[in-house]
């Protein structure tokens, strides 16, 4: 009796041990399948009128300009602009690029972003062998209405007195 008590109780554990475990695993596949890229959520309307009368996700970001102010010429410049898909559909982001080798896209979202969720680009400026006022701009390419998006980076950048020459 007491070899059958011990049994059940083993049993009893392996079992909820493999519910849990079964549950964690669909659980998991769930949320990235969820995720997932695929075709058929791109959708690219023919005319004004077809995009009025669809589905479509819309990026808005908080702020699409960011001023760094006077830096230093070497200065390195990070920062964040934050999004929120306010639109109908999952948004995706297919591409960010910055304008010259000096602003570098350093990571963004790369699977479905769905409405209401939100997002951030981070993006890198350095400003080595730059001088004055200028102005880099970032380009997102996602499957809104219009597909391109532009972020601006304006920075003053100042010579150190030693780098000048006369």
């Amino acid at each position: 009796m007491e070899r059958l008590k011990k049994w059940a109780v083993d049993l009893s554990r392996n079992f909820f041990f493999l519910l849990f475990l079964a549950f964690a695993t669909i659980s998991c596949e769930s949320e990235s399948e969820r995720r997932k890229v695929n075709s058929d959520i791109i959708q690219i309307p023919s005319s004004d009128e077809e995009a009025e009368d669809m589905e479509l996700p819309k990026i808005e970001f908080e702020e699409t300009e960011f001023s760094t102010g006077k830096i230093t010429q070497g200065e390195i410049v990070n920062y964040t602009y934050k999004f929120e898909n306010t639109g109908d559909a999952p948004l995706v982001i297919s591409s960010v690029q910055g304008s010259c080798g000096c602003t570098i896209p350093r990571s963004y979202p790369t699977g479905k972003i769905f409405p209401g969720e939100g997002g951030e680009i981070e993006v890198e400026f350095n400003s080595d062998s730059k001088y004055g006022e200028i102005t880099v701009s970032i380009s997102v390419i996602a499957n809104t209405v219009p597909s391109l998006t532009q972020l601006i980076i304006n920075t003053n950048i100042v010579v150190p007195d030693k780098m000048k020459t006369d």
